[in-house]
């Protein structure tokens, strides 16, 4: 049996719950796959166990049937996109998957990291894990802001960034708006075109609509 640690607020665990959910798929009833929820604020993911299986102590994780571990949030996403479900979220064809990634790569590392750097650098909780610098959240802020500017124009007339079909790109420029929302940077105030897409996407996948589905699958 798999083994996959997850929490089900923060952003990177959110990639493979979300990718999931996209195929119609319900991670708490997968029948080779257990879930294993780790509770941050309980310090869980500090624990001797999963420290010796995961030493940057981040989720999330697979933990594969011969004992491999999968430690960074893409590549336990290639491997569940590669295994699970019928239509790759990667891409159809060696030219869409090139296009999602450089999607994908643009929503993580100018919207996703910058908001999660200012988020660093700016709230209470982790102060006593980061050396804060005020001066970072700013800037931060500001240059996920143009990204989004970007995504505003590349929405107009259509409602993925790649092809007719939701991709793994679409999901992590979800998680970065709805993460800026911490942030006080409203995601229906980028663009109607961005306001657009982050309605549609979080009817589907926010957490309270997810767990609601969980909730209605496990009364039937």
């Amino acid at each position: 049996m798999k083994k996959l640690y997850v929490t089900r607020t923060a952003p990177n665990p959110r990639k493979a719950l979300i990718l999931l959910a996209s195929k119609g798929i319900d991670v708490d009833n997968m029948d080779d796959v257990d879930v294993v929820d780790i509770d941050f604020a309980a310090n869980e993911q500090m624990s001797d166990e999963f420290t010796n299986m995961n030493p940057m102590q981040t989720v999330p994780v697979l933990k594969l049937d011969d004992g491999t571990i999968l430690n960074d949030s893409q590549a336990v996403c290639e491997y569940l996109d590669r295994v699970y479900g019928e239509r790759s979220v990667m891409g159809n064809d060696v030219v869409q998957r090139a296009q999602v990634c450089s999607m994908r790569r643009i929503a993580e590392f100018e919207v996703l990291y910058n908001f999660m750097l200012a988020f660093q650098h700016s709230h209470p909780s982790k102060a006593q894990r980061v050396e804060q610098v005020p001066e970072f959240v700013a800037p931060s802020i500001a240059r996920s802001a143009k990204a989004l500017a970007y995504f505003e124009t590349i929405l107009e007339g259509r409602d993925y960034l790649v092809g007719e079909q939701l991709s793994f790109a679409d999901i992590v420029l979800y998680l970065g708006l709805d993460f800026g929302k911490i942030l006080q940077v409203n995601p229906n105030e980028q663009g109607e075109n961005l306001a657009r897409f982050y309605q549609m996407m979080h009817e589907r996948f926010s957490i309270q609509n997810m767990a609601k589905a969980k909730s209605a699958s496990e009364d039937k």
